[in-house]
């Protein structure tokens, strides 16, 4: 490192020597070290400020200055922008969703201008052709569930009702019987128990007073011994049969007993007890066939709605343009990155498949760095070029309405092209001015807080304070300083290698 200032050093002194022609004095010398020390341009500004080098000394010292290291001054047209990345949208697009999940087997290709009504997509319906005849079959079984359980309801009512008849004809058969025991003896009942010892009685009588004179006949031979003994076993039957009246009739006065009135209570609470059971299970019962009905008649809705679904996406095999515009391809999803959506895929419900953006409403957004923002006019022109058109120049305007570090660029250019999504590279243009004079920033040295340019006016070399102006990536304006006609030098000479 130190072999390589040396020889800098020795080659600045010995150019700027042969200028002017004598040896430099000690704090000049000590200058140009310095200068050479630290870089290979800063020994020529130190010419400078000696006095005027003579430019083919500078030449004809070994150090390559080449032409296209002069520039020559000329007046013209001077851009300055603001670079920076950004990304296309569309202020106004229509997205198009899939209506329903089924294969895609038709797509309008990428970047057609899609009229109002145009087709821009079809699907494959055979998913839901099967769902629908799948739908019909469930919908035959469930109508017919329904009609048996409407059937069944109404026998099992049939039923519970003539149960219940029934048990209430007990229970009102029990309580007549319990209220019978309660109030004997009845007239009625009295009246015929005693009419029924009278009859049995005369019968008795008839038969005794018959069995009495038989026996005279039947020694004088007017009659059998068997027509005797039938006589006597008809008046024995009289007598038993009078004697259960007289006992009924005894029966019936005294009333019925406790153990009568007991059971007679026991009949008529069990008749009860199956009254109410049979009630409330029918309640429960009826309520059970019920909700069945309505669980089937549930199946029913259930498979016209699966019905009607299938045959709405089945005439739903195409999705038209609902306006015009740009057609754009929407992600297949989140998580693949930039895939699109393509043929044989099988997007969601509701999923956006297209997007049909106006071009006339595409605009860049980028972002401005603090620095810069306030470089920026509402209105002003800018320069996009897209990373898919390399080359290609579109222009644009900055509108109203830019927010601080985020600037909105709208496209003036119509251009299929231009479409939502694509990468550019986006250039606010925030000075234009036309005839000045401007050089290369590698022309311009710093120069005791101003600025300077090395000039070669004519054979020799002569360091200049300008003043600047606006400038850009690569050049800035002169407003004092320079004429157009006169040449800079826009690189240093190259440090020679140890």
């Amino acid at each position: 490192m130190t072999r390589l200032k040396g020889a800098a050093t020795i080659r600045a002194r010995s150019v700027i020597d042969k200028g002017i022609g004598q040896r430099l004095p000690p704090l000049a010398e000590q200058l140009v070290g310095r200068a050479a020390a630290v870089h290979p341009r800063q020994w020529a500004m130190i010419a400078g400020i000696l006095g005027l080098v003579p430019l083919s000394l500078w030449l004809g010292s070994g150090e390559q200055v080449k032409l296209e290291d002069l520039f020559e001054v000329r007046r013209g047209d001077f851009v300055a922008k603001i670079t920076e990345p950004g990304e296309l949208r569309a202020l106004d697009s229509a997205t198009i969703s899939a209506a329903k999940d089924l294969t895609i087997i038709y797509l309008i290709p990428e970047g057609t201008f899609a009229k109002r009504g145009d087709v821009l997509a079809r699907f494959d319906p055979g998913k839901y052709e099967t769902q629908l005849e799948e739908a019909a079959a469930a919908l035959d079984v469930s109508e017919a569930d329904l009609r048996k359980a409407e059937t069944d309801v109404e026998a099992q009512r049939h039923r519970l009702q003539a149960d219940i008849a029934r048990f209430e004809a007990e229970a009102r058969f029990a309580q007549l019987d319990l209220d019978d025991l309660k109030r004997r003896p009845l007239p009625n009942e009295l009246a015929q128990a005693k009419m029924e010892v009278r009859r049995t009685q005369a019968a008795f009588d008839y038969a005794e007073a018959k069995r009495k004179v038989l026996p005279a006949l039947v020694e004088k031979g007017f009659i059998t011994r068997d027509t005797l003994e039938d006589a006597e076993l008809r008046a024995l039957e009289a007598k038993t049969v009078l004697q259960a009246a007289q006992f009924n009739l005894q029966k019936v006065m005294a009333g019925a007993t406790p153990e009568e009135l007991e059971r007679a209570q026991i009949r008529l609470e069990q008749a009860r007890f199956a009254l109410d059971k049979a009630k409330s299970g029918m309640a429960s019962q009826i309520e059970s066939y019920k909700a069945n009905i309505e669980r089937e008649r549930a199946n029913v809705e259930r498979a016209k709605k699966l019905i009607q679904t299938a045959e709405t996406k089945l005439k739903v095999k195409e999705v038209t343009a609902p306006k015009d515009g740009l057609v754009v391809y929407a992600k297949a999803s989140e998580n693949k990155g930039n895939e699109k959506i393509q043929l044989g895929m099988i997007p969601y419900e509701g999923q956006p498949i297209l997007y049909l953006p106006d071009p006339s409403t595409i605009v860049a957004d980028t972002e401005v760095n603090e620095v810069d923002i306030g470089k920026v006019q509402v209105g002003g022109p800018a320069e996009l070029e897209l990373d898919s058109f390399p080359g290609k120049v579109f222009h644009g305007t900055t509108p109203s309405g830019v927010k601080v570090f985020d600037v909105t660029v709208k496209i003036d250019d119509n251009d299929q092209r231009i479409r939502p999504g694509l990468s550019a590279t986006v250039g606010i243009i925030v000075e234009r001015r036309d005839n000045v004079i401007s050089v290369p920033l590698s022309a311009v040295l710093a120069r005791d807080g101003g600025q300077a340019v090395l000039v070669g006016n004519g054979s020799r070399i002569e360091e200049r304070k300008v003043v600047l102006g606006p400038s850009n990536e690569d050049r800035v304006i002169v407003e004092e300083g320079l004429r157009e006609g006169e040449r800079v030098i826009v690189s240093p000479p190259p440090a020679e290698d140890a």
